[in-house]
């Protein structure tokens, strides 16, 4: 964490930027760790739904998942970056427009299939492009 966001998470109590791309990759890693190969690629999203949904009753990780979603879009849209005072929660800026990836991962998890977040995705960023073709992974972690 750089010295001017460390401050300002000291001071405001806020996390910044580099503390959501580090819960992202911790939780890539712990997942890993369990069998299930993530990655920041963009066609990671495909997942998205599978993972809220599998993860909908550990509310632990609820947070770690939209930044890892978060993530996944600012590495992958050139002009993407974290918004993380917005007033209505951590936000990613994509092409002019506010995107709120723990806000869907959270509604997702509680709101079940009609809050599909590839939906949102695709609606908002046009990608995942097939929504027919939305993947999931087996209880051992493998991709089906």
């Amino acid at each position: 964490m750089g010295l001017v966001s460390a401050i300002f998470r000291n001071v405001l109590g806020k996390p910044g930027a580099s503390d959501f791309r580090d819960s992202a990759e911790h939780f890539v890693k712990v997942l890993r760790e369990h069998g299930i190969s993530l990655t920041f690629a963009k066609d990671e999203l495909y997942y998205v739904d599978n993972l809220a949904e599998r993860l909908a009753g550990h509310n632990e990780y609820r947070d770690a998942l939209g930044c890892w979603l978060g993530e996944v879009i600012v590495r992958n849209w050139p002009s993407a970056e974290w918004v993380p005072g917005h007033a209505l929660g951590p936000a990613v800026r994509v092409n002019g427009k506010h995107v709120f990836p723990m806000g869907w991962v959270y509604r997702r998890a509680d709101g079940g299939p009609a809050e599909s977040i590839a939906k949102k995705l695709n609606k908002e960023l046009g990608y995942p492009e097939d929504l027919e073709k939305l993947r999931a992974f087996t209880d051992s972690g493998e991709r089906a």
